[in-house]
């Protein structure tokens, strides 16, 4: 007979699925807590992004004594990032574009490729809640996606005429005329450059080759690169001319229009990040009220609002 031997005893069933119990417990009381850490880094990514461009716009105006266009097509087109490119650490790029072409021409775009300068990217273009490197393949001019927008005020592209009340810094002289784009100095924001909204941030789709203009900042057409002020962050549906696939499941309603609109939306919960024209970075919430957020599009409008949105 064996003498000081040990009977050695496992886990019952039930304590077993106890434990596991516990640790699903845990893992789901501390998920949360991780989603949320996390989306604060994206949203933290994202405000510091658009804060390049916002301080972009300024060396910008004080090399050349004017905010550039949002777009530009006398003769060739091209569009408001190219113009930034130097002052985003993008310089290599702004050396290698050509501008005596179209953006949508060779060699700043080869077809059916991304070995064109248009499909160079940057971490600036891109919110930490968006995919990065998206790029456009919704036709043969495949370029780079990114997920900011600029300011094109309470105006539909084209817009519904005649247009009234202030101006945004970005637009058209008549509203429709590509070759006639408003060029805006400080001095011209009477409201303040500290009231006055230069970018936002929008949504764009996950396949490349949605023909989708959300997200297309390279290209100059309608709608494309810039956001309106007609309805409030994340509401509505946005309006294209053409190039709509619509996605309402992902926050990204739309529908074909004549005269279009895109709204600034984002992932993050409750509204979305903003630059101002005084480079001030801030978070907007949904609920501002439109008056006031169709206020702070506008450079020279006049309008009284609460400033406590």
């Amino acid at each position: 007979m064996m003498k000081g031997s040990k009977i050695i005893r496992g886990f019952t069933l039930i304590e077993l699925l106890v434990v596991i119990a516990i640790i699903a417990i845990l893992i789901g009381l501390l998920l949360p807590a991780v989603q949320k850490v996390r989306e604060a880094a994206a949203r933290v990514t994202c405000s510091n992004n658009i804060k390049q461009w916002s301080l972009a716009i300024h060396n910008y105006h004080a090399t050349y004594g004017t905010f550039m266009p949002a777009s530009y097509a006398n003769p060739n087109r091209i569009s408001w990032p190219i113009f930034l490119w130097p002052y985003i650490e993008m310089e290599n790029a702004a050396k290698k574009y050509d501008i005596n072409v179209g953006f949508w021409q060779p060699n700043n775009i080869i077809p059916n490729t991304h070995t064109g300068i248009c499909s160079t990217t940057s971490k600036a273009y891109f919110c930490g809640s968006n995919r990065p490197d998206a790029k456009w393949q919704g036709d043969q001019y495949y370029r780079a996606r990114g997920s900011f927008v600029l300011n094109w005020g309470p105006v539909r592209m084209p817009a519904v005429l005649p247009l009234s009340g202030g101006n945004s810094p970005w637009g058209f002289t008549d509203g429709v005329t590509r070759a006639s784009p408003r060029i805006s100095k400080l001095d011209s924001f009477t409201d303040g450059t500290s009231n006055t909204l230069a970018f936002s941030e929008v949504l764009m789709h996950d396949n490349d080759a949605a023909a989708d203009f959300r997200g297309d900042m390279i290209n100059d057409d309608n709608q494309c690169g810039r956001f309106m002020t007609i309805d409030t962050p994340n509401s509505g549906v946005d309006e294209m001319t053409g190039w709509c696939v619509n996605d309402a499941v992902n926050k990204l309603p739309c529908i074909n229009s004549n005269n279009g609109k895109i709204a600034a939306r984002s992932k993050h919960t409750g509204g979305v990040n903003v630059g101002f024209c005084d480079g001030s970075i801030r978070f907007i919430s949904n609920s501002i009220p439109l008056v006031t957020w169709q206020a702070l599009s506008t450079m020279n409008g006049a309008e009284v609002f609460d400033p406590n949105y």
